[in-house]
């Protein structure tokens, strides 16, 4: 399946994608914020939710250019549970976020998104909140971007 970025549909996929993914670490906090990580919500009930959050990310990256290597993480770390392959789970989790790094600073615009991103990491030792912080900047940039996208698109085609 491909994904024209100039469609109405795409676009609307995408900011769907967006609120889901800001949506759903919220709900996991609520449903029980004394779990660890949000990998670890595979074993509870909201394990769904964790699974189409992350599927649907995945499926938004591999879209966008220069954030396909982090789809391909998010899709292999979601698949390894943590729960059973714990090391392998965890590699790509962090190469998934380290990789991010890169995707976020290749946009001059927003670069101020790195810093806010890597201040994620004064939440540790709470592994929990440091991943909530860290998807919430990645919600922000990518809407951001996709906005003004829109935009652009809007003005070349009135």
């Amino acid at each position: 399946m491909e994904f024209n970025f100039h469609t109405k549909n795409n676009f609307i996929f995408k900011i769907m994608v967006i609120i889901i993914s800001m949506i759903s670490p919220l709900i996991m906090v609520i449903y029980d914020p004394e779990i660890p990580s949000l990998s670890s919500y595979w074993k509870t009930p909201l394990q769904p939710l964790f699974l189409i959050s992350n599927l649907l990310t995945s499926l938004m990256f591999i879209t966008i250019p220069k954030w396909k290597l982090s789809g391909v993480l998010l899709l292999i770390l979601t698949c390894f549970s943590v729960e059973y392959y714990g090391t392998i789970h965890n590699i790509f989790a962090t190469t998934f976020f380290i990789v991010n790094t890169y995707a976020l600073y290749s946009i001059k615009k927003y670069r101020l998104m790195v810093p806010l991103y890597l201040t994620c990491l004064i939440w540790t030792p709470n592994l929990l909140w440091v991943e909530i912080h860290a998807i919430f900047i990645l919600c922000l940039y990518h809407l951001l971007v996709l906005i003004d996208y829109n935009k652009i698109l809007k003005k070349r085609n009135p």
